[in-house]
């Protein structure tokens, strides 16, 4: 029986390998212009995915709100590498602001790294609707407001790719992450829906799941065990997306923990958790 049971498994475990890495592949990436755009782009995960796409040749249109740690990264870079745009991009008014700017310096990305967000621990026995849109505003609207800017723009171009950083938490929502692990759900989600609707138009919606990364976001985690660096983390994600991924979970210790607790009581998960 028990070897049964492990014949199933590894069965299934070859299936999902056979059809994540040959058959439900992304997209080859338009390497037309060489022109990509990073959100977040002035810390963490953001400033390392900047830095390793110039590494790979590319020019990186860098946006942030903070423009003054943008401009520091553009020193160290250089400025023909690395463009800046400031832009708070949980507002949408300054999301279409900033992509026609892009669009009248004739800078044609083909490549999106939907990265910032937020990520506040919520407080004890309360839930905050506030908090709860102030989340969706950037993690989801602000994700989705570029995507809508720069949809036309791939299929004049000939197709590009979306690249969403979600969360492990998507696996598995933690007490005090109802908001955080919600806006994570809902960007899977509709990047799913997306890469079908546009399957025949060669364009990518890719979504990456991040576990603890050493980031200033990372307030309460510090003791978490194989948490990675934020550099570490962008160059995982920068190689499976070259390697079309439809998903990228650069913490394969942290997915299989949250898949698993969707099948352990909720009362033997609290005692875990705490």
């Amino acid at each position: 029986m028990k070897h049964s049971f492990l014949s199933f498994l590894i069965f299934l475990f070859i299936i999902y390998y056979v059809s994540t890495k040959f058959i439900n592949t992304a997209p080859i990436i338009n390497e037309t212009t060489k022109i990509c755009l990073v959100t977040g782009a002035s810390s963490g995960i953001g400033e390392q995915l900047s830095k390793c796409m110039i590494k790979k040749g590319w020019k990186v249109i860098g946006i942030a709100r903070n423009f003054e740690k943008l401009q520091d990264i553009q020193k160290e870079v250089g400025s023909n590498n690395f463009i800046t745009y400031k832009c708070n991009i949980s507002d949408f008014e300054q999301i279409k602001k900033v992509s026609q700017e892009i669009k009248t310096n004739n800078l044609k990305p083909t490549l999106f790294f939907l990265n910032a967000g937020t990520g506040d621990i919520e407080a004890k026995n309360k839930i905050s609707v506030e908090s709860h849109k102030k989340t969706f505003d950037t993690n989801y609207f602000g994700t989705i407001g570029f995507v809508q800017e720069w949809i036309d723009s791939l299929k004049e171009l000939g197709g590009g790719t979306f690249v969403a950083t979600s969360s492990v938490l998507f696996f598995y929502a933690l007490p005090e992450t109802a908001a955080y692990s919600a806006s994570k759900a809902a960007i899977n989600m509709c990047f799913q829906s997306l890469r079908l609707k546009y399957i025949d138009e060669n364009i990518g919606f890719v979504i990456a799941l991040p576990g603890p990364v050493d980031t200033p976001m990372l307030k309460n985690g510090q003791n978490l065990p194989f948490k990675q660096t934020a550099k570490k983390c962008a160059q995982y994600m920068v190689d499976q997306t070259f390697n079309r991924s439809n998903q990228i979970e650069p913490a394969w210790f942290y997915s299989a923990i949250l898949r698993l607790l969707n099948w352990i009581p909720d009362r033997w998960v609290l005692k875990v958790v705490k």
